[in-house]
């Protein structure tokens, strides 16, 4: 039997947890956390992840800025959009977000497929886009990376699969998935064993995996090559982090977005995988508040809503 999953959740400095509530945006309910005052950072997490993968972030950034930081539907507890293709979903989905939650513009922080997310938002709506921050952003190769293809599967074949009627089948996911993650989510495996039973916890039954696959075919059907050419429309300041032994999205997509983007800072992670955020903290945030210091708005937009 697969074991509950035990969010994280987002806490502030002191260890209280923000608050958070449940909103309907494009007529999908999506769990939200939205707390601190100042200029707003707005927060994306990868595919099959949750808000909560920015735990180690998020007190740092509630210091000066106000954090909205969503379950991006359909993980999490965010409920599951009726959309064939979730990247041109949640090109709507993003500005209708912010419209619902009164910002005018904000900070973009993408990582993985939020990082491809992100990238899509600014060139579709870059005045919804002050700044932009990606962590190891999926999408800027010519096609999608092999994980992708093997997560988005054959719709038949993973649909029986997950169904065959056996005890072992629960156990074999949950070890397939603990296996697969360690040997390419982080750099050190052992010291994030906790992260990745997190991770297993919450895509561990077959239901669970099935849903998983199903974004995965739906992204990956947006996925057009062209994402690293079309960025270089981009005016506003970015920031890109990156592990050098990332097994996921290949480190060199850096080299070659910081080429066509000279003003860009970019920055390479040695000994560390897909999850920077989580692997080297200290270094990503003092790296991200510099920058932000750095390239402050003069007058954020901004409306909080009563």
């Amino acid at each position: 039997m697969s074991r509950r999953p035990r969010y994280p959740g987002l806490h502030d400095a002191r260890g209280r947890e923000i608050p958070h509530r449940l909103i309907e945006v494009c007529g999908v309910w999506t769990y939200l956390y939205d707390a601190g005052d100042g200029p707003p950072v707005a927060l994306i997490h990868g595919y099959g992840d949750t808000a909560d993968s920015w735990r180690r972030v998020v007190p740092r950034l509630l210091e000066h800025h106000r954090v909205i930081a969503i379950d991006v539907p359909p993980f999490g507890r965010s409920d599951e959009p009726d959309a064939p293709q979730l990247l041109d979903f949640y090109k709507r989905f993003f500005p209708a977000l912010f419209e619902r939650l009164e910002i005018d513009s904000a900070t973009v922080i993408g990582h993985s497929l939020g990082g491809a997310i992100a990238l899509h938002v600014a060139l579709e709506r870059p005045e919804l886009v002050d700044r932009l921050g990606l962590v190891a952003p999926a999408g800027l190769g010519k096609s999608p990376p092999w994980w992708w293809h093997l997560l988005s599967g054959h719709k038949l074949v993973w649909h029986h699969a997950l169904r065959v009627p056996s005890p072992v089948t629960p156990v074999l996911i949950r070890e397939g998935l603990k296996r697969f993650l360690g040997w390419r989510l982080v750099y050190d495996h052992a010291s994030r064993a906790h992260d990745i039973r997190h991770l297993v916890d919450m895509h561990g039954s077959a239901a669970s995996l099935d849903k998983l696959l199903k974004a995965g075919r739906c992204c990956i059907e947006s996925y057009t090559g062209r994402l690293l050419e079309d960025s270089a429309a981009l005016e506003m300041p970015i920031w890109m982090a990156w592990g050098r032994n990332d097994g996921f999205v290949p480190s060199e997509h850096a080299v070659s977005f910081g080429h066509l983007h000279p003003k860009a800072t970019v920055h390479l992670f040695e000994e560390c995988g897909h999850y920077p955020q989580i692997e080297l903290p200290a270094r990503f945030n003092r790296l991200l508040r510099e920058w932000m210091d750095a390239t402050a708005p003069l007058k954020p937009r901004l409306r909080r809503a009563a």
